[in-house]
């Protein structure tokens, strides 16, 4: 049974691209994974504040360029980031982090300015995908695949890899992530999923913020129970 709470008005429209867009990065992630933040920079581009909500968001991931150019150098255009996802997994007690983000991006720029800016060359081939080692103390690595780069905890990028080499199944076949996923407005500009089990009888649940101003956001929350009977007491509390 879904639960599905609705804070603000009605959705207004339906932008299926705008899924299939976030779709594009779903289908990476390996299905060990219980859930998801994506990002979707198309979905705020009307917004004054466009350009201070992306620099904050890549700035926080670290991807801030020297000299506050827009990616002039190092070939990773901030203004031309299309979308973000961040999904981890704990393992062995171990926690991974897998981080893919879309972009229209000059990456020999970025293999030339990582070689000779960072001394950071490829140190390992894994299933044909060249292995960028970024900080060893955490084991973090990127690589390249389309338009995308994923980075994160090497056993992650592994694993999303193996998803791309159809070694492994993607997260897109957890019917509750998925279920939950479709239920979110299309035009949201921050979706998160997470399928676990909780103490108030939700085994998924997830949230969609949509941007309808300057001054006003709109947010949605989707809940799936373990049955009828703990998605009615969560309505009477």
């Amino acid at each position: 049974t879904v639960l599905l709470l609705i804070i603000g008005v009605s959705i207004c429209g339906c932008m299926e691209d705008n899924k299939n867009q976030a779709k594009g990065l779903i289908n990476l992630i390996p299905e060990n994974y219980n859930g998801f933040v994506y990002v979707s920079f198309k979905n705020i581009e009307n917004s004054e504040y466009a350009s201070e909500y992306r620099s904050k968001i890549l700035n926080s991931l670290g991807m801030r360029t020297n000299g506050g150019d827009n990616g002039e150098k190092t070939g990773i255009y901030l203004n031309k980031t299309k979308d973000i996802i961040i999904t981890a997994n704990n393992e062995n007690y171990r926690q991974n982090v897998l981080i893919i983000i879309g972009g229209d991006y000059d990456f020999d720029k970025f293999k030339k300015y990582l070689k000779e800016e960072k001394n950071i060359s490829p140190t390992e081939n894994y299933k044909g995908f060249e292995i960028y080692p970024i900080d060893n103390r955490y084991d973090l690595v990127l690589t390249f695949y389309n338009d995308k780069i994923i980075s994160g905890t090497k056993s992650s990028v592994y694993d999303c890899i193996d998803v791309i080499k159809g070694d492994k199944e993607s997260i897109s076949k957890n019917e509750k992530v998925m279920e939950i996923f479709d239920k979110l407005p299309s035009d949201a500009c921050i979706m998160m999923v997470a399928a676990k089990k909780s103490w108030d009888g939700t085994i998924a649940r997830g949230y969609g913020i949509t941007l309808k101003n300057n001054d006003r956001v709109k947010a949605y929350v989707v809940e799936k129970y373990e049955d009828k009977e703990s998605a009615q007491k969560s309505m009477r509390n």
